[in-house]
């Protein structure tokens, strides 16, 4: 509407309120029409309200759908669409000089101040014969100056209201220079009071505060960004309140984050970052993707044809191409300016499901939730910032640090890292195997001879996990499960993906050769990093599980990949958590007869 606008043959933009639409439509009209217009689903709509709904209401209360679309049906939106069409076309035949654009009940047209009313008055007639009531205390008409304004009043008198400055239209803007600036500025400083709330708010929910972000203000702010040229020089208020307030509020400090490590948060979470924007970069590129990608329908628009042309592939190609390439350009810039040490966890950040847990809405019961001091935690360390109030030494008298923390076997912390995986993939393995088994003990040795001098001969050998007819019908599957600590000091500058293969390696060389002699079964090391990347034995190992998973319960494949590899994350970020603020001292107890309870009960005659 704002390129009809800016024509010189228009005087101004007309933007139609209705009244209720939805639930006034004449449903007598519109179950006649639908039979020509769109006889396909004609008999289901019939069937739906020849007679009138019942609604109930809480509290015992009832009241019948008598006119309109009933709210909750799934067919509501397309009828009430197709009944609108045929006002559309009397529309189009009875004022061709106005240009016109639909959304649902939302109208408006553009064009001379003589054509405008003519359609205006048409559209109040016909309208009524469908029960769409126009509303003119709320419709606008736009004019470019003040004596076409003068003009409007003569034609229109008090009909609608008129103005030479603008009006929003669809989360776009219609009018004067003056009006986009006071819009935007007004739409901005809302936002930045929003994200100084939800800042507070993640002092003590960060993970909630995270998740709101992400999945909500940031789906806002784009898609104005998408309707609004040059948002770009409004965003300011906005930036300096995530970078001031929002960004040291999840990171649990008080002062702004470093300039680089800014700069990698923008990066979305596969790329090793937050998926927090620039919005102010983003913004011309959210608009140039928009313009293009809705050309042909914008050309439709002006032209008004009665048909709307399909987006062809060719174009939404283009612009993931042209997405793909900025994403890749901006994230070898910015690696190019980080310090090693900090480039090094940006990289392990980028590891296969080492971001799952970023896309997950906190879901209690699910075991997706974390509470301030784990989230916390776990961005810091994502980055390898230092995390504070942790004890100067260890239990077992070693300086204490993070590496430290996540290597040390004293409180059983590194074995219940361990645990919590095998028994997540056990479970999930009972789902789609027989024969499934933790710990199972295997056949002892009877003199065989093994080609590898560091197979394992052990009597009191184990493996974590085995399953009947994974890999193959009639063959049982072993698998062992290590979490390992990327960051040790044995693993000082290596790439993830170097660990991962040399410790496949090294349990392959241990346990593969007495599973394929022995048991006559197969091996699978399942290799996991506490950044929560995978090794290639166990990418290999998870799709196939939820390939398998998918058939038995008939769901989609990426929905069950991307449930299992969110739910380890969780599992290997909570355990690394309790890894470094875990209490690995043990309880003394005072109580010398607290375990004796039958004795106790007895001598105290408590029964």
């Amino acid at each position: 509407m704002s390129e009809i606008f800016a024509e010189a043959e228009t005087d101004g933009i007309l933007l139609i309120d209705a009244s209720n639409a939805f639930n006034q439509m004449n449903r007598s009209v519109a179950m006649h029409n639908i039979q020509i217009t769109c006889n396909e689903i004609s008999q289901y709509l019939i069937n739906t309200y020849r007679s009138p709904s019942r609604l109930f209401i809480c509290g015992g209360g009832e009241i019948l759908s008598q006119e309109g679309t009933t709210q909750g049906d799934p067919l509501a939106m397309p009828w009430y669409s197709i009944n609108t069409s045929t006002i559309i076309q009397s529309l189009r035949l009875a004022s061709p000089d106005v240009k016109q654009v639909w959304l649902a009940d939302d109208s408006a047209g553009g064009g001379t101040i003589a054509a405008l009313y003519s359609w205006y008055r048409y559209l109040c007639e016909e309208g009524l014969k469908y029960g769409y009531h126009v509303n003119g205390s709320k419709s606008w008409l736009i004019v470019k100056s003040q004596l076409l304004a003068s003009e409007a009043e003569r034609v229109f008198g008090s009909e609608v209201k008129i103005t030479t400055e603008g009006r929003r239209h669809l989360g776009a803007v219609i009018g004067s220079t003056n009006y986009k600036e006071e819009y935007c500025n007004e739409k901005v400083n809302s936002w930045r009071e929003e994200i100084e709330a939800l800042s507070d708010i993640a002092k003590s929910q960060p993970h909630s505060a995270y998740v709101a972000f992400t999945k909500g203000f940031k789906s806002k702010f784009r898609y104005f960004m998408r309707t609004i040229s040059s948002f770009e020089d409004y965003i300011n208020p906005i930036e300096e309140a995530i970078s001031e307030l929002f960004l040291p509020a999840l990171f649990g400090q008080e002062e702004p984050l470093p300039d680089e490590l800014h700069e990698v948060i923008t990066l979305s979470p596969a790329q090793g970052g937050l998926g927090i924007p620039a919005l102010s970069e983003e913004a011309p590129q959210q608009y140039a993707a928009s313009t293009s990608i809705t050309r042909p329908h914008v050309e439709a628009i002006l032209s008004q044809c009665t048909s709307m042309p399909e987006i062809t592939n060719e174009i939404k190609n283009e612009q993931q191409s042209i997405k793909r390439a900025n994403a890749n350009a901006k994230r070898e810039r910015i690696d190019e300016s980080l310090p090693a040490d900090l480039l090094l966890f940006v990289k392990q950040a980028r590891d296969k499901g080492a971001s799952s847990w970023l896309n997950a809405i906190p879901v209690e019961e699910q075991g997706l939730t974390l509470n301030k001091e784990e989230f916390k935690d776990s961005i810091r360390m994502r980055y390898g910032m230092p995390l504070p109030d942790l004890p100067s030494h260890c239990v077992c008298g070693s300086a204490f640090s993070v590496n430290h923390a996540l290597s040390c076997k004293r409180g059983g912390f590194v074995v219940r890292r361990h645990d919590g995986v095998r028994d997540l993939l056990t479970t999930l393995l009972s789902r789609v195997c027989n024969n499934v088994e933790a710990e199972p003990k295997i056949m002892p040795l009877d003199n065989e001879q093994f080609r590898l001098q560091s197979t394992n001969r052990s009597p009191d050998a184990r493996f974590d996990i085995k399953a009947g007819e994974f890999w193959a019908r009639g063959v049982t599957s072993f698998f062992d499960v290590r979490v390992s600590h990327v960051n040790s000091q044995c693993h000082q500058n290596k790439a993830t993906s170097d660990i991962f293969k040399e410790q496949e390696a090294e349990k392959k060389r241990k346990y593969q050769q007495r599973i394929l002699d022995v048991e006559m079964g197969t091996f699978t090391p399942l290799v996991f990093g506490t950044n929560g990347g995978v090794g290639d034995e166990c990418q290999k190992f998870l799709k196939h599980l939820a390939e398998k998973l998918s058939r038995k319960n008939g769901e989609d494949y990426a929905t069950v990949i991307t449930w299992i590899r969110t739910r380890l994350s969780f599992e290997i970020l909570k355990s690394v958590h309790l890894c470094t603020r875990g209490s690995r001292s043990p309880f003394r107890a005072k109580d010398e007869h607290i375990d004796e309870f039958k004795l106790n009960s007895v001598t105290a005659e408590v029964f």
